[in-house]
């Protein structure tokens, strides 16, 4: 004897005859509403408590992914206002070179008539 192939029922089939064996096709919410009747508190409790539980772990993943992505964005800001103050800086290093140079202050002492005496000139001495 061959084995029977299962019998798949519409909505309304697996209604009357209390089956479960529903086309995958149909959509069967007072199917699984009396399912759900028939569970025991301690049952329902479980899977209601599953079910907040992925809720909470969907939402909370959501507002990390969030929050780091905030914060990709800040440290990208930081480090664009870094790279601009370190530009500025270096700039600001390479005038303070150029005002500073020897034949600039001497170029400006003689233009004042100043004279240049080496021998009142101090040596730093550790």
């Amino acid at each position: 004897m061959a084995a029977q192939p299962k019998e798949y029922f519409d909505i309304e089939t697996a209604a009357k005859k209390d089956s479960y064996l529903i086309d995958t096709e149909t959509l069967a919410p007072e199917v699984l509403a009396s399912k759900f009747k028939k569970f025991s508190g301690v049952e329902k409790v479980f899977y209601l408590t599953m079910v907040v539980a992925a809720l909470v772990l969907a939402v909370g993943l959501l507002y990390v992914k969030t929050k780091t992505l905030e914060v990709q964005g800040n440290t990208m800001d930081l480090r664009t206002k870094i790279s601009q103050e370190t530009t500025r800086k270096s700039e600001y290093d390479q005038q303070i070179l150029d005002l500073t140079s020897g034949n600039r202050v001497l170029d400006a002492a003689n233009k004042a008539s100043l004279k240049a005496n080496p021998s009142n000139v101090l040596k730093a001495t550790k």
